[in-house]
């Protein structure tokens, strides 16, 4: 296995976490937080589960000590994928195009075209199909955030959101974002009109920065196939 493709791993684990663009606020003073967190939370947990397919949008704040620095991404229930990533090796930003379809990863980190992998080669670290299945992925996520706290009404590209601030419990992150061994203080911003995440902020212990998804699309028809 390739180093690069290392390295790609432990990125799409973050995109699990489902495991963060930041700066969804409107800019003006948000209105008094006046709903409740944990039926928030739970309502984003049930809108998440039945989904058939998300794209999203992933940033860094600060020096984070995790490999991710940015990507976008397409997924699909059953597990395709396809989207580009960024990852730090050795102090530089790599930006790795990937496609998981079926039991095979495709990956292009700019040195020669695609390569074809087997799943099984990461199969024992991340499984695509579990970013969307109800009892592992998002849903699990927002189900498991623990003392959730209403903390405004405000935007986030241009929608209605409530905003909970929770606990992201590392027995559920730590599965999901490899070297994470602590909870996480944790920001999600939940849709006022259809109940479905649109920003998840989770900060790292000690000052280490923060990663932030953002999703962008629901249920869009996507048609992932393998690269040529």
């Amino acid at each position: 296995m390739s180093r690069r493709f290392l390295g790609l791993v432990p990125l799409s684990l973050v995109l699990l976490a489902g495991a963060c663009n930041g700066g969804g606020g409107s800019g003006k003073p948000a209105p008094k937080a006046n709903f409740d967190g944990a039926q928030t939370l739970q309502r984003a947990a049930t809108a998440m589960a039945g989904l058939k397919s998300v794209a999203f949008t992933v940033t860094s704040e600060d020096k984070t000590p995790i490999m991710v620095k940015g990507g976008d991404m397409k997924l699909l229930r059953d597990g395709d994928a396809q989207g580009t990533l960024t990852l730090e090796q050795s102090g530089q930003n790599v930006e790795a195009k990937v496609v998981a379809k079926g039991d095979t990863f495709y990956l292009d980190a700019g040195t020669g075209g695609w390569r074809k992998l087997p799943k099984s080669m990461a199969s024992a670290v991340y499984d695509p199909s579990a970013v969307l299945d109800p009892n592992r992925g998002i849903s699990k996520l927002l189900a498991s955030m623990q003392a959730p706290k209403a903390e405004a009404v405000e935007k986030v590209d241009g929608k209605e959101a409530y905003r909970v601030g929770a606990t992201l419990p590392q027995d559920q992150v730590g599965g999901l974002i490899p070297g994470i061994n602590d909870d996480l203080a944790g920001q999600v911003w939940v849709s006022k009109a259809d109940g479905r995440l649109l920003k998840v902020r989770g900060s790292f212990p000690k000052g280490q920065g923060a990663v932030v998804i953002t999703f962008t699309a629901f249920n869009a028809p996507y048609k992932i196939s393998a690269p040529q």
